[in-house]
């Protein structure tokens, strides 16, 4: 799980260099609009939150602050869900007072409710159903 509030968050994430190459693309490309749209007040106004393989729903909940996957989840309610290939991203605007950015692993070890989430919606899509 990375969960980044502040812009020196995303900066201490992205100087890793254990990070995951496309991973580092997509938090840097996300960051950079979050601060283009609110220079200064990135916690305030976006969070960024990976979730990688053996993540918890609790764990997960916690992070993004409100309730998107296990027993208490509710109705998916996100405004945008897209296929980046080794990730999947939701963005939910404006809850919690703030945008939240989920960038979700494509894998096997993904709290399966989460991953369930994000592969019916482009299965549904694709199927026609």
């Amino acid at each position: 799980m990375l969960s980044m509030n502040t812009l020196a968050d995303v900066a201490g994430v992205i100087s890793d260099s254990d990070l995951d190459d496309d991973l580092r693309t997509l938090i840097v490309h996300r960051g950079w609009q979050a601060y283009a749209d609110h220079p200064s007040y990135l916690s305030e106004n976006t969070r960024i939150v990976v979730v990688q393989g053996g993540d918890t729903a609790d764990v997960i909940n916690t992070a993004v602050g409100f309730p998107i996957t296990g027993d208490d989840a509710e109705e998916p309610t996100y405004d945008t869900l897209d296929d980046l290939g080794l990730y999947f991203e939701i963005i939910y605007r404006g809850r919690c007072g703030r945008d939240t950015v989920v960038f979700v692993e494509n894998g096997p070890g993904t709290e399966m409710g989460l991953h369930h989430l994000c592969l019916v919606h482009f299965w549904t899509e694709a199927g026609g159903r």
